[in-house]
C-alpha cells in the first residue's frame, strides 16, 4: 500500500522516505577511458598479477649476490636491460647486466645494486663495494595485487587515480551505474535568458543554470528552457520532460495565484512522496514520482532551490546509481561571527568554511537576505545546520555544518 504523502516533513523524514523508495538504476558497461565520475555497479577486481614480473626498483646493475665476498666485487657488465625489453638476457657468475627502473630482472639474478654505488672501469668491467643482499631493489612478481584481488568495491566512484588502477588491473572496461538522464525546466514569466535584455517585472533565469552545474556529477542533463504561467505550455513542457529518469522543476510550487505546477502535475497523475518541508528556506518543496520519472519541484527563489538541490536531489541521484540515501556529510567547526536565534524551523544557512595552520576549522556565516537573494550563495562552501528555536551562538562556539566544497 503506498504510503501518505509527508507534508511538512522535516529533512530528516525525507531522507528516510527516499531511502525506502530510492532503488538503483539500469547498470552498463563502459570503456575505461568513458568511466571517469561514474559508479561501479560492481566489485572491479584485479586480472593479472602486478607487477607481472620480478622487476628492478632502481637503476643500477643486476647481479648473482653469490658473486661478491664482503669487500665487494668486480664484475664485467655484458649488457643493458630496459623497461619493456623482449629479451631474455641471463646473469651468470662474474657477470652484471646494467638495468632501468622497471625493466625484467634478467634470469640468475637475485639483486639490484644502485648505480650510486658502483665504478665502472674500463673493459665494461664494474667495480661494487657493498655486499648486496638477495632480493635488494627488486619487487617480485604480484607483490602489489594478485590477480583476483579487489581493487575497488562496488558503488565506489570512478576518480583519476582509480582509472590509473583499473588500467594497471587488466580491465578494459567495467560495470557502471548508468548516469540517469535528468530534465531541468524553469518556471515563471518574468524569467528571461542569461544577458537578455529586461523588461518590467523581469528577471535573470539564474536557477536554471546554477542547478545544471550541480546535476552535472551525477547525471547527463538536459535543459527544457523555461515555461511560462500557463497550464496548457506547462503540461507540454512536463510531458516532454518525462522521458527522463528525473525530472527537476523550479518554480511555480507554492500557493500563488499562478503556481500551476503542482496541480498539472496531480491531473498528470502523480504520486506524491512528499508536499512540504519544515524547513528554511525551502518549504515549497515537493518529491514524488509520475510513471517511471521520479520528480522533484523545487522552490523559485534561489538560495531555496540551491539548497533543497543538495539536501534531496542530489542523495536521490546517488540512490539511482547503487550508493545509500544519505545526507551531506556533517563537520564541526568554530563560528568567526555571532549567529542570532533560530526561527520555529529548522535553517540551513549559507556559510563559508576554512581551515586554520594548526588545522582547526572556521565556519562563517554568509551574510545573506534570505532565499530570494540571488547573491547568498555566490561564495558558500557549506551550509550551516540549525535547529529549530536554537538560541543565538556567540563567536568561537562549535556548530554543525554541511561542508558542499573543500576549504578556502
Amino acid at each position: 500500500m503506498q504510503q501518505p504523502p509527508l507534508e511538512f516533513a522535516t529533512a530528516e523524514q525525507v531522507w528516510e522516505r527516499l531511502r525506502d523508495e530510492v532503488t538503483p538504476g539500469p547498470t552498463t558497461t563502459v570503456p575505461i577511458a568513458e568511466s571517469l565520475g561514474a559508479r561501479l555497479a560492481e566489485d572491479a577486481r584485479v586480472q593479472l598479477d602486478y607487477p607481472p614480473f620480478d622487476r628492478a626498483v632502481m637503476d643500477g646493475y643486476a647481479v648473482q649476490s653469490s658473486s661478491f665476498t664482503a669487500g665487494g666485487a668486480t664484475l664485467h657488465c655484458a649488457g643493458l636491460v630496459r623497461a619493456g625489453a623482449a629479451d631474455h638476457s641471463a646473469v651468470t657468475a662474474g657477470h652484471c647486466l646494467r638495468i632501468n627502473t622497471g625493466a625484467p630482472l634478467p634470469d640468475g639474478a637475485d639483486a639490484v645494486v644502485m648505480v650510486e654505488k658502483s665504478r665502472e672501469n674500463e673493459d665494461d668491467q664494474v667495480t661494487f663495494d657493498d655486499q648486496p643482499a638477495p632480493g635488494q631493489h627488486i619487487e617480485r612478481r604480484a607483490s602489489l595485487r594478485k590477480a583476483g584481488d579487489l581493487l575497488a568495491r562496488a558503488g565506489s566512484t570512478i576518480a583519476p587515480g582509480t582509472l590509473a588502477a583499473l588500467v594497471a588491473g587488466g580491465l578494459a572496461e567495467v560495470r557502471t551505474f548508468a548516469r540517469p538522464p535528468i530534465a531541468l525546466l524553469s518556471t515563471g514569466d518574468e524569467l528571461r535568458p542569461a544577458g537578455a535584455a529586461l523588461g518590467h517585472g523581469q528577471i535573470h533565469d539564474s536557477n536554471r543554470i546554477a542547478l545544471q552545474h550541480l546535476a552535472a556529477p551525477d547525471g547527463t542533463v538536459q535543459s527544457l528552457g523555461t515555461a511560462p504561467d500557463q497550464p496548457a505550455a506547462l503540461r507540454a513542457k512536463l510531458e516532454e520532460g518525462l522521458a527522463a529518469d528525473v525530472l527537476i522543476i523550479v518554480g511555480g510550487m507554492s500557493k500563488g495565484s499562478h503556481d500551476f505546477v503542482p496541480r498539472v502535475l496531480e491531473e498528470m497523475g502523480i504520486a506524491w512522496l512528499v508536499t512540504s518541508l519544515n524547513l528554511k528556506p525551502g518549504k515549497p518543496t515537493r518529491i514524488g514520482r509520475l510513471n517511471d520519472t521520479w520528480v522533484l519541484g523545487l522552490p523559485g527563489n534561489p538560495v531555496s532551490a540551491a539548497v533543497c538541490f543538495l539536501l534531496f536531489a542530489r542523495p536521490l541521484l546517488a540512490g539511482l546509481q547503487g550508493l545509500p540515501v544519505a545526507p551531506p556529510p556533517v563537520l564541526r567547526g568554530q563560528l568567526t561571527s555571532e549567529l542570532p536565534a533560530c526561527g520555529a524551523r529548522p535553517m540551513y544557512q549559507p556559510a563559508r568554511w576554512e581551515t586554520t595552520d594548526r588545522g582547526e576549522i572556521l565556519i562563517a556565516p554568509i551574510d545573506w537576505a534570505g532565499s530570494g537573494d540571488p547573491f547568498g550563495m555566490a561564495t558558500a562552501n557549506a551550509l550551516l545546520q540549525r535547529d529549530p528555536h536554537a538560541p543565538a551562538a556567540p563567536r568561537g562556539q562549535t556548530t554543525l555544518f554541511h561542508p558542499l566544497g573543500l576549504p578556502t
